[in-house]
């Protein structure tokens, strides 16, 4: 059995909620046994880092030997480069996805951030550990990763630049407004907790607000 523990307090829902939420999204997603090491790996990540979280940990935490962990996956960086990319896949796509459903900039924009940001606050400790761990891995292994977060940089800046063209947008700074939206999407996975009073998806709601307001929408 997956031994699970994070940052926050374990005896907390918020704890209880994020351990099911990234049970749920390796277990739709792969073997038994290898989503119980990604299970174990990503919430070892969440606690210790990259690099505090050691393969002994992570094989222990799902209830394995190292040994057999390695059979899955022969590094801890690959590991991690599996994990990175799948919840990167998933997070761009909550944007991406929803995005393409609509023609008009103003709607394109309301229904990636509102998707966005419900998908930061739902998976908000998984967010936390992509997002951040992410930071140490900028060589040729992690390329696609990151191929990943620019593609979802150009999606925005198109849709923002469609605005301004069709008078949608008031923008002055196209590069900064983008910026200022997918960071502000992004750290709701920092800060979100089970116990403030608006659900995930009211979040995203008012993310998506604010973020035609940034837009200078009309």
């Amino acid at each position: 059995m997956t031994q699970t523990s994070t940052r926050s307090d374990p005896h907390s829902d918020d704890h209880e909620h994020a351990v099911r939420r990234i049970e749920e999204f390796w277990a739709s997603r792969s073997s038994e046994a290898a989503s119980r090491i990604l299970t174990g790996a990503t919430l070892a990540f969440a606690d210790l880092g990259y690099h505090g979280a050691s393969t002994r940990e992570i094989a222990s935490r799902a209830g394995m030997s190292p040994a057999a962990m390695y059979i899955h996956f022969p590094s801890k960086e690959e590991l991690f480069h599996h994990i990175a990319l799948t919840a990167h896949v998933a997070s761009t796509g909550s944007f991406n996805d929803p995005a393409r459903q609509a023609t008009d900039p103003s709607t394109r924009l309301r229904l990636g951030v509102a998707s966005f940001a419900t998908w930061m606050a739902e998976m908000n400790v998984f967010a936390r550990t992509v997002e951040y761990e992410m930071r140490l891995h900028r060589g040729p292994a992690f390329a696609d990763v990151w191929s990943l977060r620019r593609r979802l940089d150009e999606h925005m800046l198109e849709i923002l630049s469609e605005g301004v063209e069709d008078g949608s947008f008031k923008i002055a700074d196209l590069e900064w407004t983008k910026i200022m939206i997918l960071s502000s999407c992004i750290d709701v996975g920092r800060w979100y907790r089970r116990d403030v009073r608006r659900t995930p998806t009211a979040i995203g709601f008012q993310y998506a607000e604010l973020a035609m307001k940034l837009a200078g929408a009309r």
